[in-house]
């Protein structure tokens, strides 16, 4: 099992949401308490509730659908995608064509592989396509199951507990056929994994987009190359921020609101995924409430924005 470096393993939306909303504690003890139970339970609802698999708790999968009216500052990267996507080429000597999708937690990667895969120009030239998301220990098994059910579209189809007999169909069905595979927030990935999963793929023509956070991924899976995405301008931050705000927000018309807004979402620093939670975020509160719970807040002292980046170490 690989070794995420260390970058990955800060959740950096976590501390953006734990900055943005926690009250600070004239006394230092109270303090670091209230600090360790927000953090940790902001932290998994800004995530997107994945929480961690040790713990036993469920971790939210993602889907292949996506609302591109809302996305914002992936043009280019996802042309990049595209461009290798769409390239002819056959697999030869077992190898498979990989392009991955890397950068920190929040960023946007899995909102870049859905604007990929549901690309018309991708359609059409994929026969097949199959989206997997990666439950963080990377099963063999069930991501093949997942791929062969996604691939043969029947219900009815009745899948067998060997790996054996799932990959062989598996291959049978993705020969002579275009494939494009998403696996989505592949994290743990081991070689014996990777190669294990990728042998129904031999002599077919398949591409696979991988999400990771983890930077040895893509040289597990010797990866074509790797599109690392960056932060989001201020305003397309903003501009992710207002989708999900409240309808009632008043932005445009009320200068107060717009200042507030404008500051809230460079708060975000350039993660889409904060942007979104804290516009959500605003629903549950009332207008009058919104500078003293995300500006007044934000204000905290060094010490315990230290602190926060301790306790949020995963």
């Amino acid at each position: 099992m690989t070794e995420e470096p260390q970058a990955a393993g800060t959740s950096l939306v976590g501390k953006l949401i734990c900055c943005c909303l926690l009250n600070p504690s004239p006394v230092m003890d109270t303090r670091n308490e209230e600090i360790s139970s927000r953090s940790r339970d902001l932290e998994n609802r800004a995530c997107g509730e994945r929480h961690h698999r040790s713990a036993g708790k469920r971790i939210t999968p993602t889907t292949s659908l996506l609302d591109r009216s809302k996305v914002y500052g992936r043009k280019k990267d996802k042309e990049f995608i595209l461009e290798l996507l769409l390239e002819r080429e056959e697999a030869s000597n077992g190898r498979v064509c990989v392009v991955a999708i890397g950068g920190e937690e929040g960023v946007g990667k899995t909102t870049l592989a859905q604007l990929v895969y549901n690309d018309s120009t991708v359609a059409n030239a994929f026969d097949l396509r199959a989206w997997v998301f990666d439950s963080e220990d990377f099963d063999v098994r069930s991501i093949t199951e997942t791929i062969l059910h996604e691939v043969t579209k029947d219900q009815a189809c009745k899948l067998s507990g060997d790996l054996n007999v799932l990959q062989v169909k598996l291959r049978e069905r993705l020969s002579g056929k275009r494939s494009l595979i998403v696996l989505d927030d592949a994290c743990n990935v081991g070689y014996d994994q990777w190669d294990l999963l990728r042998q129904p793929f031999a002599g077919s023509e398949v591409k696979i987009v991988v999400t990771t956070r983890n930077n040895s991924v893509p040289r597990i899976m010797a990866a074509i190359s790797t599109r690392h995405l960056e932060v989001l301008s201020d305003d397309d931050c903003l501009s992710v921020f207002l989708d999900h705000a409240p309808p009632e927000l008043k932005f445009d018309a009320d200068p107060k609101q717009q200042a507030i807004v404008a500051k809230i979402a460079s708060k975000c620093k350039g993660l889409p995924q904060a942007a979104k939670y804290l516009g959500g975020r605003l629903r549950s509160a009332h207008c009058t409430q919104w500078e003293k719970i995300y500006i007044s807040n934000c204000e905290i002292f060094e010490d315990e924005w230290q602190g926060l980046t301790r306790l949020i170490t995963r």
